[in-house]
């Protein structure tokens, strides 16, 4: 599996995601950490999917939802309560990792951190480049569903 290990514009935060497995995202102030984490993510992943006798997802990594995101700092509880308006449901949580599934297509799953401030490339890697403004300053969450 190749990891995909990226440095926030800002120098503070590495993303991680695995390009052969769409919704399995990290984040850490550390590369060293961010690798560690992606691998937890992982472990998670596969572990979830044996408990409900489906396959390991592969695939290409796409945008997961159709809908624009406005923000400035957005937290994983926020975003848990946006995916949970489109389809998606916990799965598993803990003190560093959320796992959601689809409700309609059980085989897709989200793997997010905990964070009360996620990294704007892990936000635009569910939502799409197009559809994902991010807003320097102290503009309030905002989203739409999208009209692409």
């Amino acid at each position: 599996m190749k990891i995909i290990l990226k440095k926030e514009f800002d120098g503070q935060v590495y993303v991680a995601s695995c390009e052969n497995v769409p919704g399995c995202y990290t984040q850490s102030s550390s590369e060293e950490e961010v690798r560690l984490k992606v691998q937890r993510a992982l472990a998670i992943l596969k572990t979830n999917c044996q408990e409900h006798n489906q396959p390991f997802p592969v695939g290409q990594d796409h945008p997961i939802i159709n809908m624009r995101l406005r923000f400035n700092k957005i937290s994983t509880d926020q975003l848990v309560r946006i995916l949970q308006q489109h389809h998606y449901h916990l799965e598993y949580i803990n003190e560093e990792s959320v796992l959601l599934a689809n409700t309609v297509f059980p085989f897709n799953r989200i793997h997010l951190p905990r964070s009360t401030n996620l990294s704007p490339l892990l936000v635009k890697k569910i939502f799409g480049e197009k559809n994902t403004i991010f807003i320097q300053g102290s503009t309030p969450l905002k989203y739409r569903k999208s009209a692409l």
